[in-house]
């Protein structure tokens, strides 16, 4: 019987950070998370500034998970 291939890791990590990095700049762009009710309000960072964090910070979420993902394959695919 026929194994199935193990998975390349680089492109599931590649893949995972630019759609972290489009889910939080939407986040950011679209002001999702945005306080307006608190007196932190009037604090708020720049329109890039903010998606260029939240960008970072959910390319680095997503590859991590994708990282995860192709690990969690890798392991099953030599169960097979």
């Amino acid at each position: 019987m026929k194994t199935a291939r193990p998975p390349r890791f680089l492109p599931f990590i590649i893949t995972g950070a630019v759609l972290g990095f489009v889910v939080g700049a939407a986040i950011a762009d679209f002001g999702w998370l945005e306080d307006t009710d608190s007196a932190l309000a009037q604090q708020q960072y720049s329109a890039t500034t903010a998606v260029g964090y939240l960008g970072v910070l959910g390319a680095c979420l997503f590859a991590l998970a994708a990282a995860l993902l192709a690990l969690a394959l890798e392991r099953f695919s030599r169960r097979g």
